[in-house]
């Protein structure tokens, strides 16, 4: 069941973008870097792929339901769409802000295969500058989180200077599983920079991904067996 979960993850982000190439970078920017031993790759899998072929029937996810959508998403023909057709409408209608790229992200659980449209931070500024100065996540175009990539396993911390927005962080690891996650509250001015807390992850991750808190921006991550995002 599980390999047969993992398959329709993968055909499911296929749906969305075909042909799209995988944009990776190293660590460096606004993660804070690991105190303890380095890290080495536990898993030869990426969990960052590029998904090339035609679309399946085996794609089964459940409704596309991002509490931030775009207006253009609210129309009654849109409604009847399948989850891939909504990412893709929202890849087409929003650009990510300046410096950040886009994709999808792939969350297989209990309860099928959720499919949501991201902003990728994937180069040294896009990861330092993160969600910094964002109060509002629904004025950013639909997009279901902000989805840090990285091309080797790391163990850094992240933190939320002057960042205003409460956010959840999930870390996952290079073949998909979730390795830990937490919330994290703002860290503004006047409070000094060294007492700002930093949130690490209970082991090694490859990638990041970035929500505000609540249950309308919930995107199944809690639940999930299988985590995969391909960059367009």
């Amino acid at each position: 069941m599980q390999q047969f979960r993992r398959l329709t993850a993968i055909c499911a982000v296929a749906v969305v973008l075909v042909g799209c190439s995988v944009q990776e970078s190293t660590r460096s920017g606004g993660l804070i870097p690991p105190t303890g031993p380095a890290v080495t790759a536990t898993s030869p899998a990426p969990t960052v792929v590029t998904v090339m072929g035609e679309s399946t029937d085996v794609f089964t996810a459940s409704a596309l339901e991002p509490a931030a959508t775009s207006p253009a998403l609210t129309e009654p023909a849109l409604a009847e769409l399948d989850p891939a057709a909504l990412a893709r409408a929202v890849l087409a209608a929003a650009d990510p802000p300046g410096g950040f790229g886009e994709g999808v992200l792939g969350v297989t659980g209990p309860d099928g295969i959720r499919v949501w449209p991201v902003i990728v931070a994937d180069t040294p500024q896009s990861r330092q500058r993160g969600l910094m100065g964002v109060a509002d996540f629904a004025e950013l175009g639909g997009y279901a989180a902000m989805v840090f990539v990285f091309e080797d396993d790391t163990s850094g911390a992240f933190w939320m200077r002057d960042t205003p927005l409460p956010l959840r962080i999930t870390f996952v690891s290079a073949s998909g599983s979730v390795v830990s996650a937490t919330d994290m509250v703002p860290c503004l001015a006047p409070t000094p920079s060294d007492e700002c807390a930093r949130y690490h992850p209970d082991g090694a991750y490859r990638i990041a991904i970035e929500h505000p808190l609540g249950l309308a921006f919930d995107i199944g991550l809690a639940m999930a067996e299988f985590v995969e995002v391909t960059v367009e």
